[in-house]
């Protein structure tokens, strides 16, 4: 009788154990745009700058782990490093955050192994610009190789709360390798392959709207023109913004050109350690389900006794 009771305290604890898990993950973008190419500073920031700082300023509230860093990995000096720097300092993150940019391999290498003065465990945001092959400045191959070699890492600071937000890496050999890591059934295309596209136009979806409702399809056309859309296996991903992708019949359909998700959002759902995918329960619904569980658990004590 013992053995079933302890069973059912297991099973509650370990479904709560997974909630706790995807309540505290953070937030994800993963754009195939380059939108730091595509933006400028004239008083305001204007285009694809603009839409950094919209993504950034939605991404900040909904990170879990109690951090108020934006670390940049890989924004070089010329247009990458600017996008950044406008797009963090003109934001309302202003005065509440700080914005890091590591750009020597020795420090984003200490960045993820914890011993840098700025690392995985006192930054809020990870951001990752557009690849070097596509804006000044950008991300090099060298700087994003250490990132392939740290997907683990990254991925633990996601489910531990922290905020990521990548820009195109398609024109790279290497780009979106850390994602392959976390998600091998994923596809990347684009630039590097696959149907043609209109990379002029883009749509927010449902899902991009309840994720980061500070976003509209005006905000993210503003990242225009894209590189790069994603298919296959998202893992605990949702397409938050479509671009058309030309078929063989001549029409289109929706492309997913940036990925993510809001607050409890992980790569690998369904994975040991990991919540089941898709199976996250609406915060209104938490309480409903703790109490159920309980009460199987005092039924089930009940019989056994």
């Amino acid at each position: 009788m013992k053995i079933k009771t302890n069973t059912m305290a297991m099973l509650v604890g370990a479904t709560l154990a997974g909630l706790s898990i995807a309540a505290s993950a953070g937030p994800i973008i993963i754009a195939g745009t380059d939108a730091d190419d595509h933006g400028f500073l004239s008083v305001t920031n204007q285009n694809g700058w603009l839409f950094m700082q919209k993504a950034f300023e939605n991404l900040a509230p909904a990170v879990g782990n109690g951090n108020h860093t934006v670390t940049c990995l890989g924004c070089n000096t010329g247009q990458a490093f600017n996008a950044f720097n406008s797009s963090t300092g003109l934001s309302s993150l202003n005065g509440t955050w700080t914005f890091v940019d590591l750009t020597a391999t020795g420090d984003i290498t200490n960045f993820f192994n914890g011993t840098g003065a700025t690392n995985v465990n006192n930054t809020g945001i990870v951001y990752m610009p557009t690849v070097s092959s596509n804006v000044g400045g950008g991300i090099t191959d060298a700087q994003l190789g250490i990132v392939n070699s740290n997907s683990n890492a990254l991925n633990s600071f996601v489910v531990g709360g922290g905020g990521l937000f990548t820009q195109e890496q398609a024109n790279s050999g290497i780009g979106y390798g850390w994602l392959s890591t976390l998600l091998p059934g994923l596809i990347v295309q684009g630039d590097n392959g696959g149907p043609n596209f209109d990379s002029s136009s883009l749509s927010i979806t449902a899902a991009g709207n309840a994720a980061f409702p500070g976003l509209t399809n005006t905000d993210v056309s503003n990242a225009t023109p894209w590189h790069a859309w994603f298919s296959g296996d998202f893992g605990g991903l949702n397409t938050l913004v479509t671009g058309p992708i030309f078929d063989a019949a001549g029409g289109t359909f929706p492309g997913a050109v940036v990925i993510g998700g809001g607050a409890g959002t992980v790569f690998q759902c369904g994975e040991p350690g990991q919540p089941p995918c898709n199976t996250v329960p609406e915060p209104s619904e938490l309480p409903l389900m703790v109490i159920g569980l309980l009460g199987l658990a005092y039924t089930m004590r009940r019989r056994c006794s």
